[in-house]
């Protein structure tokens, strides 16, 4: 079991595993039409390594040499040209008029989850492939984003998931995250058909 920083070779893999991480939530934001979709933007986005959704923000763990599952993380100190990078990619897949839709549908997210604090290494993207499930490569992007914080002198892990999502949730349980909130459900969440979400955190 190897953990590695994605290349663009990983993007065919990647882009799959990352939306199967969240994907009502990811589908309610990302899907204007079968063309201008979360899978198509996740395949356009990871093929450059800036921004959010760039592969160079993202972990993976590869057995094998098969992608098995896959990170991200962000904290409050993020450069403008981080945030800069994800709009430019939005505008530039979907177009202004599309672009807008998404960032506004995107921001409804965001304001139900809590700002990340200084001390805060915050995690997303968090998946593992099907056929790897149960082989400890969960625990081990974990353990690894674990050391990431404390090398960039953060003391707390933080995550947001959705409150319906009891495997996930039962998870991060087992691994040491206390549930710190929940957030509410705005009616524009309700009408994307985004549930509530639980924040959970670990000190370290």
């Amino acid at each position: 079991m190897k953990i590695r920083q994605a290349t663009l070779g990983d993007v065919k893999a990647l882009a799959p595993l990352i939306f199967s991480s969240a994907p009502s939530a990811l589908a309610a934001i990302f899907d204007i039409n079968d063309e201008l979709s979360a899978s198509h933007f996740l395949h356009s986005s990871l093929s450059t390594e800036d921004g959010q959704y760039g592969f160079a923000n993202h972990w993976l763990v590869e057995i094998d040499h098969q992608v098995a599952g896959c990170i991200s993380a962000w904290h409050s100190h993020l450069p403008d040209s981080f945030h800069q990078a994800t709009l430019h990619k939005l505008t530039g897949f979907y177009g202004i008029a599309h672009a807008l839709s998404v960032v506004q549908s995107s921001q409804t997210l965001q304001d139900c989850f809590p700002k990340p604090q200084e001390h805060e290494w915050c995690i997303g993207h968090f998946a593992v492939s099907t056929e790897h499930q149960r082989k400890g490569v969960g625990t081990a992007l974990l353990d690894f984003m674990h050391k990431q914080a404390l090398s960039c002198g953060k003391s707390e892990l933080c995550l947001d998931v959705e409150s319906i999502n009891t495997q996930a949730i039962g998870f991060y349980l087992g691994h040491g995250f206390v549930k710190k909130q929940e957030s509410g459900v705005s009616s524009r969440m309700q009408t994307l058909g985004i549930s509530s979400h639980f924040h959970l955190n670990k000190l370290i």
